[in-house]
């Protein structure tokens, strides 16, 4: 029963999320739901989390315009995170601590993806809250060193490319994974991001080249990709399974 309230509380978070992403730095931050389409006022019970875009079938009830499979996956994943962090064996300020910072991880994630670019008070308080959950933690001088290390790594990329292999961003949000996981799984994260990236990118690539994809917008390998969701995810599961794929010491 616990495991079901935290899903579905997750769930509800994260269409929060949903909203919080798509929504900032724009003018209409507040105010109700409603389809981006039609711009329709969306009733309370178009807005439960999962159940109503099944209920709907993924379509508007105003115009019948297909709603983003987006909104599903965000509050499955945000579910999953909830649920995945409660289980761990930390003490409660550091949950406390990995659900925010993962929660903000989401939203950046989806603006990301939308405006391929990272919002410098959003990662700005992730490096913060990530320097809390540090000093909270067990840590070792390489632990703390894991975050300044991954900037080092990714402004190096975003210098000698000139912004064109990875955004200065991503170096930012490098710096706050590192510390909130610390040397071990912070490193296995940033590695895990790039094979994501790669299992995603290099097979649509492809697909898009010989013409399998509908509606794609002529994807090639100098298109530029969003890598925050990748390092978010890379984070996630390297914390969930605490993985050690370089095999730091641990001290």
């Amino acid at each position: 029963m616990t495991a079901v309230i935290l899903f579905v509380f997750g769930a509800m978070v994260g269409s929060f999320l949903n909203v919080v992403g798509l929504r900032w730095d724009t003018k209409n931050f507040g105010g109700r739901s409603h389809c981006p389409l039609c711009s329709k006022t969306l009733k309370w019970w178009e807005l439960v989390p999962i159940l109503s875009f099944l209920a709907l079938r993924s379509r508007c009830r105003g115009c019948d315009g297909k709603i983003s499979w987006q909104y599903p996956t965000i509050e499955i994943l945000t579910g999953l995170v909830f649920l995945s962090i409660y289980n761990l064996q930390l003490t409660t300020y550091n949950k406390i601590i990995l659900i925010l910072v993962f929660c903000i991880y989401i939203v950046i994630g989806i603006y990301d993806i939308r405006h391929k670019i990272i919002p410098d008070s959003l990662v700005y308080t992730v490096i913060l809250l990530s320097v809390v959950g540090r000093w909270l933690s067990v840590s070792s001088t390489l632990d703390w060193l894991a975050g300044p290390i991954l900037f080092a790594f990714f402004a190096t990329l975003w210098l000698l490319s000139r912004g064109r292999a990875i955004g200065f961003g991503d170096a930012k949000l490098g710096l706050s994974v590192g510390l909130l996981l610390g040397a071990a799984q912070g490193f296995s994260a940033i590695i895990l991001a790039f094979w994501i990236g790669a299992l995603i990118f290099v097979p649509y690539l492809f697909l898009d080249r010989f013409g399998f994809l509908k509606n794609a917008k002529g994807l090639t390998i100098k298109s530029e990709v969003p890598f925050a969701p990748f390092i978010v995810s890379g984070a996630w599961i390297a914390l969930v399974f605490d993985l050690n794929i370089l095999h730091v010491p641990l001290f």
